[in-house]
Formats: C-alpha cells, sequence, structure tokens
C-alpha cells in the first residue's frame, strides 16, 4: 500500500482527466443548468438514463455526453456502477441533475485533481428546500474519487463509495475541500413533482427488510421521515441506528443525534431534547448546530438566561469545523437572529438590535433582522434614531440598497425615518429623479395620515405635467374625497346644510374639474380617469380580476424601482410623452391604494374615516365573494355605471369605466374581486388602528400638579403586545 502511495504521489502532478458520472431520468429542466456547470472542469461525461420519456437524453447528448441506457431496477448503485465501467478519466466526480458545480469549484478542481494525493476528495453540498430562499443545509459529501476497478458503489438508495475504497486500501486518505456543490432537489416544487419522498420511503423500507442490521437504511428511514413531519417513526428508526453505530467512527454520528434533537423538539419533549443535546455536546463539542439546539430547549423549557449563555457560545464557536453537516447561519445570522429574539423577549431591546445588526453584518441579504430593528426602534419610541444607526452601522452604496431600506421601514411603520432618509438623499435639481422623490415622500405623507404635507408634494408634481402627473392627480382626488368624508360625517346632525353645501361642493369639483380637464386635453388624456376614486364616490360594486403586482414587488420599493425603470423606457422610446391612467398600473392603485388611506387613517387617529372604509371595503368583499360564486351583481353593475355617467356630467371629459368584466360583472376598479388582497389591506389597517390606540396607553401621563410625567402601569405589556403584532417580518410567505 505504501508502494501504491508512492506512485499516486508521482503521478499526481501529470494532467489528471476527470470523467463526470451521472444517472438521469425525465431531467429536461434541470439537466441543461448542471451540464452547463462543469464545462471545461471534466474531460468526459457519461450520462446513464434510466428510462426517460422526455428530451433528457438528446439534451446529454448535445452537450458531449456519452448516453448508457439502463433499465431500472431500484438500485441507485447498480446505475450508478454501470456509468463507472465505462469511465476513462483517472478522477471520478459524480454529480445528480437537479445540481451544479459552483463556479469557484469549476475553476478549482482541476488544482485539486494535480495536487492531490488522497483517494477521494469532500464537496460541500449546500442543499437548499422549500423555495429555496431559506437558506441551506451544507454537507460535506465524498463526491470526487479516483477511478479504480475495485471503487463501486453500493446500495439501493444513498449509495456509498468510501466502503470500497477503503475495502481496497484501509489506509485510505480522504480530504475535505472547500468546493462547493448547489443542490436544488428538495425544493418544493421539485419534491412535489418528482414524489421523491415517497420513492425513497419504498426503497428505504426494502433496504431495511434486506439489510436490517445496516444501521445507515435505518438512519436514512429516519430523515425521509422526519422530512414529511412524522416524528414518532423518524424517532424510531433514529434509536434503531443509534443502538447500531460506535459514535466514535461514524461519519454520519453527529447528525443522527441531532435530527433525534430535532424529533423531540417537534414533539415538544423539551427535557428530552435538552438531554440528548447534552449528551451528543460531550461527543462532538464543537459542533455548533448542538449547542444552538441546547439555546432552543433551555428557551423552550423558561431558562432563558442558559439559552442566551449557549446563543453566546454558538457565535463564539462560529460555524462548525467542515467534517460536520450543518446549516447556513449556524453561529453566525441565523444564531444571531436567534438571540435577537430571545433578548426582546427579556425586554432587552437594546441588546436585541445590536444582535439584529450582527446578523445582518453576517448576511447583508438577511431582511427579517431589519424589520425586527426597525420595529423595537418605531415601539420603542426611538424611531428618529433610525437614520443615524443605518448610517453608522449599514452600507448603504447603492440605490437598489436604498430601495431595499425604504420600503422595509414603510412596512414597519417608520414613516417619519423614510422620509428622514429621503431627505438626506443628494439634492436633485429637477426632471424625474426630483418628482419621482416627491411622490415617494407624498406616499409616505399619506401612510402617516399627513395629508397636507402630501397634497402639497403632489400639486408640485402635478403642476410639472411631467411623467408622474397624472398619478399626482388622482391622488390629489382621494384626499379631497377624504376631507370631504370628514366633512360630511361631522355634520350629519345637520341634514339641510350639509345637504346644500355637499351639492355645492360636487358642483364646484365639477365646473374645477372641468375647466382643468378643457385645459390638459390637448398632450396628454384625460387625468379624471380613476376608477378607483369613483369607487370612493359612488360606494363599492361587485368585480372580478387580478391585483397587478404580486405582493414582494408592491408598496414603495417596487413603485419607486417600476418608476425608474418606465423613466428609462420613456427617455429610450418616447420623447414627447403622454401621460395616462394606465401609467404604473398597480403601483398604489386599486386595493393598495385602499391600504395606504386606511393606514393614514388608522396612523392619525381618524376613527370615523377609517370606519368608513372599512365598510365600504367589507361591503365590496361581500358582494364580489357573492359575484365569484353565484354569478350575480349585474344589477350592481347597472348602479356603478349609472354612478359614473352621473359623475361624469359637465366634467368637460369623457370617463373611461373599467372594462375587466367577471362573471358578467363590471369591476368597480381593476383587481377588485382578490378578494384575499382585500382582506389583507383591511386587516393590516385594523392592526395599525390596534397599535395606534396601543402607543396612546404607552404614552406618558402628566402627574396632577407635579409638572412630571409617567408612565402607563401596564406599559412593558403594552410594548410587548407591540412588538408581536402581526404584521410584515421579512419571512417568506
Amino acid at each position: 500500500m505504501q508502494g501504491e502511495r508512492r506512485n499516486q504521489t508521482q503521478q499526481h502532478q501529470k494532467a489528471q482527466r476527470i470523467s463526470l458520472c451521472m444517472i438521469v431520468k425525465d431531467e429536461e429542466e434541470l439537466l441543461p443548468r448542471c451540464l452547463e456547470s462543469v464545462r471545461g472542469a471534466v474531460d468526459e461525461i457519461i450520462v446513464v438514463d434510466t428510462g426517460s420519456s422526455d428530451r433528457s437524453v438528446a439534451i446529454a447528448r448535445k452537450h458531449g455526453a456519452m448516453v448508457v441506457e439502463f433499465a431500472w431496477c431500484d438500485d441507485f448503485a447498480a446505475a450508478r456502477n454501470a456509468g463507472l465501467e465505462l469511465a476513462t478519466g483517472d478522477w471520478i466526480l459524480f454529480l445528480d441533475a437537479d445540481e451544479a458545480l459552483d463556479t469557484a469549484a469549476r475553476e478549482q478542481i482541476r488544482s485539486w485533481t494535480a495536487v492531490s494525493g488522497c483517494d477521494g476528495l469532500f464537496l460541500n453540498i449546500h442543499n437548499y428546500t422549500g423555495s429555496g430562499q431559506q437558506g441551506a443545509t451544507v454537507n460535506p459529501v465524498l463526491r470526487l474519487f479516483r477511478n479504480a476497478p475495485e471503487h463501486r458503489f453500493t446500495g439501493r438508495i444513498h449509495e456509498q463509495i468510501a466502503a470500497a475504497i477503503c475495502e481496497r486500501n484501509p489506509e485510505a486518505a480522504f480530504h475535505v475541500t472547500d468546493m462547493v456543490i448547489h443542490h436544488y432537489g428538495y425544493q418544493t416544487v421539485i419534491v412535489e413533482r418528482k414524489d421523491k419522498v415517497n420513492r425513497n420511503v419504498r426503497l428505504l423500507q426494502r433496504a431495511v427488510m434486506e439489510e436490517p442490521n445496516q444501521p445507515f437504511h435505518h438512519y436514512n428511514l429516519g430523515v425521509e421521515y422526519l422530512r414529511t413531519g412524522q416524528a414518532e417513526q423518524a424517532l424510531e428508526s433514529f434509536g434503531k441506528a443509534r443502538e447500531m453505530i460506535d459514535p466514535a467512527v461514524t461519519s454520519y454520528a453527529h447528525l443522527l443525534f441531532k435530527y433525534e434533537v430535532r424529533c423531540l423538539e417537534y414533539l415538544h419533549r423539551w427535557s428530552e431534547a435538552l438531554a440528548r443535546v447534552d449528551e451528543a455536546l460531550r461527543l462532538f463539542p464543537e459542533y455548533t448546530d448542538l449547542m444552538h439546539h441546547r439555546a432552543i430547549c433551555a428557551d423552550a423549557l423558561g431558562d432563558t438566561d442558559t439559552a442566551e449563555l449557549s446563543l453566546r457560545e454558538a457565535v463564539r464557536q462560529g460555524p462548525p469545523p467542515a467534517i460536520f453537516h450543518t446549516e447556513e447561519g449556524m453561529g453566525t445570522y441565523q444564531t444571531w437572529y436567534t438571540l435577537g429574539r430571545l433578548l426582546e423577549g427579556k425586554a432587552d431591546l437594546e441588546g436585541a438590535v445590536d444582535a439584529y445588526v450582527e446578523a445582518v453584518r453576517a448576511k447583508a441579504s438577511l431582511l427579517p433582522p431589519l424589520y425586527r430593528i426597525f420595529r423595537i426602534m418605531r415601539v420603542s419610541g426611538k424611531e428618529e434614531q433610525i437614520p443615524a444607526l443605518i448610517a453608522s452601522r449599514f452600507a448603504m452604496n447603492s440605490e437598489e440598497a436604498l430601495t431595499k431600506v425604504l420600503g422595509i421601514l414603510e412596512q414597519s411603520g417608520c414613516y417619519a425615518a423614510a422620509l428622514e432618509l429621503l431627505g438626506e438623499l443628494p439634492p436633485v435639481s429637477s426632471g424625474e429623479p426630483r418628482e419621482r422623490r416627491s411622490v415617494a415622500e407624498a406616499f409616505l405623507h399619506v401612510q402617516r395620515g399627513d395629508w397636507r404635507k402630501a397634497r402639497l408634494k403632489l400639486e408640485t408634481v402635478k403642476r410639472k405635467k411631467g411623467l408622474f402627473a397624472s398619478l399626482a392627480s388622482r391622488w390629489l382626488e382621494r384626499l379631497q374625497w377624504l376631507e370631504d368624508e370628514k366633512g360630511r360625517r361631522g355634520q350629519e346632525g345637520k341634514e339641510g346644510k350639509r345637504d346644500q353645501k355637499s351639492k355645492k361642493d360636487r358642483g364646484d369639483q365639477k365646473e374645477r374639474q372641468g375647466r382643468e380637464g378643457q385645459e390638459n386635453k390637448k398632450g396628454k388624456q384625460n387625468e379624471g380617469q380613476d376608477s378607483f376614486t369613483f369607487w370612493l364616490k359612488q360606494g363599492s360594486q361587485a368585480g372580478g380580476g387580478n391585483d397587478f403586482l404580486p405582493e414582494e414587488e408592491s408598496g414603495l420599493a417596487g413603485w419607486w424601482k417600476s418608476a425608474a425603470k418606465e423613466n428609462e423606457a420613456h427617455k429610450e422610446n418616447a420623447p414627447e410623452h403622454i401621460t395616462s391612467q394606465t401609467e404604473h398600473a398597480g403601483m398604489y392603485e386599486g386595493w393598495q391604494a385602499f391600504g395606504l388611506l386606511l393606514e393614514g387613517c388608522a396612523r392619525s387617529g381618524r376613527r370615523q374615516e377609517l370606519h368608513g372604509l372599512i365598510q365600504r371595503g367589507q361591503q365590496l368583499l361581500n358582494e364580489a365573494s357573492r359575484a365569484a360564486t353565484t354569478g350575480s351583481g349585474e344589477s350592481l353593475a347597472k348602479e356603478w355605471d349609472a354612478g359614473v355617467e352621473e359623475e361624469c356630467q359637465g366634467n368637460g371629459e369623457v370617463y373611461e369605466k373599467a372594462d375587466v368584466k367577471h362573471a358578467g360583472t363590471r369591476l368597480p376598479f381593476p383587481g377588485a374581486s382578490d378578494t384575499l388582497l382585500g382582506t389583507n389591506c383591511i386587516v393590516k389597517g385594523l392592526i395599525s388602528a390596534a397599535d395606534y390606540h396601543l402607543a396612546q396607553l404607552m404614552s406618558d401621563t402628566a402627574q396632577a400638579g407635579a409638572g412630571q410625567r409617567q408612565r402607563h402601569p401596564y406599559w412593558p405589556v403594552i410594548q410587548h403586545i407591540r412588538l408581536e403584532l402581526p404584521g410584515a417580518d421579512g419571512f417568506e410567505g
């Protein structure tokens, strides 16, 4: 064996050929990405096809692969070995179609094989689950090994190669590299389409029957049970595996212990989980994941001090050594975020903010900590300090970063901080950038209930008659309606006088709109074409349709991005741009506009206006649901059309009615039948109103005759409730 090792050492500086070996079946969607990822990194590609009915074979051949047809026999090892028989390279790299070699690894792989005297190299598999946005688990796996006739896979499923290498050479050496393979196969959409879990469970159950004393089969079966939430069955399988192994020499022992802990946590058997963690830490003291889970268990048992100490120890340790399978963020951003949530529960808000800042520093793209930071500072009365915190603790080097932070501030209700951040931007002299900034500021003023300042911004934009003039005009109408609504509600006891004034106001408004229509007729379409405002004035009607924007692109961040893109298109393609109602469709229109108005009423304590808006929204939701389920609503559509025509008389313009129909019913505004979005807007408005009134309870109250102020006796409880109110949190869904 020593002679063989010397021969390997003498040969490793020669050019080392690499063969990529794969097995595929119906992988036309994923295979191209995989094969592109190894371009230039391997010398030959051997694809074993186990019965594809799609274009997988053609795609493989297009990329220069040798394709081997193999009759599937419920045995992954047999299929892999069929490819190895034809490999001519010095090294074997094996991948699945749902994987891709990282760009850096593609550049490094030949250097590793050229200088390595090892028998095999471990690469880090980054497994993406869910939608792929929740981070990844990181598993070092043997994926690159020397080609030899004796090196053949074993195992019907979760096939292994290490045992064969060690059997041929008991002194075999392996090395853990920093090369990365991205694995997308356990994202939800792929798992469901391929029914992977059921397939794996079936094959593993068969493997257990064939080899009941093989602990690796029991372990893998437990993993599949845990993946589907069958914690009891998983715990039983893990227990059988643990009884058969020596943890000191079993490569997956640390994972087995962690998965047992996760099962016990899932079952809320916290004391058992903590005991299992402590047992595992005695064996694997460097495994940061265990220390993180120790904190979770201690917190669940009410021992927050032990939980905090464990989390701080985990971040001190940092990510575990490369030999351990871990989750992305253990010892870094995940642990910092968990510590922040723990400190919030202990009312250490300053410490929580510091922990969240560290989480963002560890992963700049992480959003949930920013949501928590901004909510904490708003609830604790320190919103004015947010811009300074951003300037001192975060890098804001691009407009994209600014847009993201502005959007989070808006969704967190930190409108004053967002306005200050906008105000600190470098000044712009004129044109679209200044108008875009003015509109953004107006939207923030609307949501904080300062409609006077919003109108000042919007009126300036409207006078410019530029890209955003039509949008500004529509919003001025909506704010005017709110003011009129406030006036009408304030004079309910004076019916005659109120009616007379209302008629006069409507006549004045129609006359004013008629003049504006004549003035703006040339060069642009009618600014008054706003079906949403008509709905506000006429009352809600049933309808149907779809919202224009997905939720993640709504709000100030989405509007800012869209407006910037449209301006670029305007510059390139339409020098004589004509504004119209379709500009920025979906941006703060329909239900989103409704949500802004609700927010402004809630944040400024305008109870009557808020109540009136909610009543209108509920009426529309009820009618939309009824029209969707029964197809009724034609009479409502007629009433709506009649109301629109009456509103247009004497206006000097022809108002365009909403064209979209649902179940024979004309929409009051596009997207009105999206009852989920509408309900969400109303719920957000109610939550904002609750937060506003809780904030009033938290406010200082004057002590009679003392000239001093004191907090409400239940201030800590109220603060905690405000921190935990439902709202945007940065997590997907």
